[in-house]
């Protein structure tokens, strides 16, 4: 007789759109609730768990229809309504701290009561982290140490200490390191908070240790599989009682940077990895919607990853430029086909005066346009995509345009068939903000080896 799978189940805080939900839904973890305050980001959230739904009875197809925008999902709930039930409860649309902590929790309750989950095994989440960005600091006159986002994170531990899960994961940018209130580092009260709960959390590795090198919790997405050079902070933190039950349970952090280690030495993904195959847009064209099947093979295995259950591609619609920006990618591309490394509106200016963009402050932000090149991982995609696309500039000097949703998808790891709600400034939102998904499937399956040990 075949022993069943045994199934463990998380709950999401400031889920975003979804990527760290995605990559322990892709790591076998059933996310049973999400927590998010965005209504456009809980539309894709409800979508995507609409898909999970659809090919658990075998109606993929149905899915593919919706993403061709040949049904709705009100034609789809009409005959699944049992769905509709699920996602409707998985999706919790809130404010935390506005809402109040008790609604959530039994909206999360109620969740699990239909969902069969007798306990929570991780809490996921991060806390947005303006507040903590380096570059948020240095506009701010008061460092941002009056920001109300600071103490979000006690939102997050109070539902931590609710819950109990085994195991929490806490995502931030690396400048929480940094970050002061009241004069005091802000992440030294975070791991002291989270070791006075009741149950007690050691985060891994122990403090004493990252004491002297901050470095330790960082880790860079592609050093798994990620084709984007995006550092951030991930705390592992679990139940110190479970300790007795896992003597490797310490060492789920280190394990993860030894696998980050094998995969440098295989090389990182370039922007040509991730997005070689995608259709060629000049400005304005494409669709925010379904765009169409694909054409040609995928060639590359990270293509074919993207690929996996979608029919073709969505949101890949490409922005409208002034002709005065479109002047000045091509003046980045050109130099850099010719060989020189030409970054700086200094270059541009020195070169071409009649390119200077008409504002005062050229004096700062000087790397304003950045070009993502073919043979190199992209820069970090962040939320201020939505704004303008200067710092994510397509190499293809045909096409001389910046990227679309789904090349940034594609550079964050999501595949083809996570289709982006709302209009195209709030999907590049959700894009930019939100954790790539190979890299949470990788730490996702480095808590489900701990939780084997733990369960038996």
């Amino acid at each position: 007789m075949v022993k069943a799978k045994r199934q463990y189940y998380a709950v999401d805080l400031f889920a975003g759109c979804g990527g760290l939900s995605e990559g322990f839904s892709q790591a076998g973890f059933d996310v049973v609730a999400q927590v998010e305050m965005d209504k456009w980001a809980c539309e894709t959230l409800a979508t995507r768990h609409m898909y999970r739904e659809l090919r658990k009875v075998g109606k993929g197809g149905l899915y593919n229809a919706y993403l061709k925008g040949e049904v709705s999902q009100s034609e789809i709930f009409d005959s699944f309504p049992g769905g509709q039930q699920s996602i409707s409860l998985r999706v919790i649309q809130a404010t935390l701290g506005d809402d109040g902590i008790e609604a959530v929790l039994e909206r999360t309750d109620a969740s699990r009561g239909f969902h069969g989950a007798p306990k929570i095994h991780v809490l996921l989440g991060g806390p947005p982290c303006q507040c903590y960005s380096v570059v948020g600091r240095a506009r701010d006159p008061f460092k941002m140490e009056n920001d109300g986002r600071h103490y979000l994170y006690k939102h997050y531990l109070e539902i931590l200490e609710q819950l109990q899960p085994d195991f929490f994961v806490y995502e931030n940018v690396p400048g929480l390191f940094s970050a002061r209130v009241d004069g005091n580092k802000i992440f030294t009260k975070i791991l002291g908070d989270f070791e006075s709960l009741n149950p007690a959390y050691a985060v891994t590795p122990p403090l004493q240790r990252v004491s002297e090198d901050p470095a330790g919790y960082i880790i860079n997405s592609a050093d798994f599989g990620v084709p984007q050079s995006r550092k951030r902070l991930i705390l592992i933190g679990y139940k110190k009682s479970l300790e007795r039950k896992s003597r490797t349970i310490k060492n789920i952090f280190a394990r993860l940077q030894r696998d980050a280690s094998k995969n440098r030495v295989a090389g990182a993904l370039t922007v040509a990895d991730a997005i070689g195959d995608l259709p060629p847009l000049r400005p304005g064209q494409g669709s925010d919607g379904w765009l169409g099947p694909y054409f040609g093979r995928a060639n590359g295995a990270y293509y074919k990853i993207m690929r996996r259950h979608s029919p073709g591609i969505v949101n890949h619609r490409a922005r409208t430029h002034m002709a005065s920006d479109l002047e000045r990618y091509r003046f980045f591309i050109e130099h850099r086909l010719n060989g020189k490394n030409t970054t700086y509106l200094t270059d541009l200016i020195k070169e071409r005066p009649d390119l200077a963009p008409a504002h005062n402050s050229l004096d700062t932000f000087l790397d304003r346009f950045k070009v993502q090149w073919w043979d190199k991982p992209a820069l970090t995609i962040t939320a201020h995509i939505n704004r303008d696309g200067h710092y994510y500039i397509h190499p293809d000097i045909q096409q001389c345009r910046s990227f679309t949703v789904r090349e940034a998808a594609r550079c964050q790891s999501f595949t083809d068939n996570y289709k982006f709600e709302g209009p195209r400034t709030q999907q590049f939102k959700q894009v930019g903000n939100a954790v790539p998904p190979l890299l949470s499937r990788a730490v996702a399956r480095a808590i489900r080896g701990e939780l084997r040990k733990i369960y038996g």
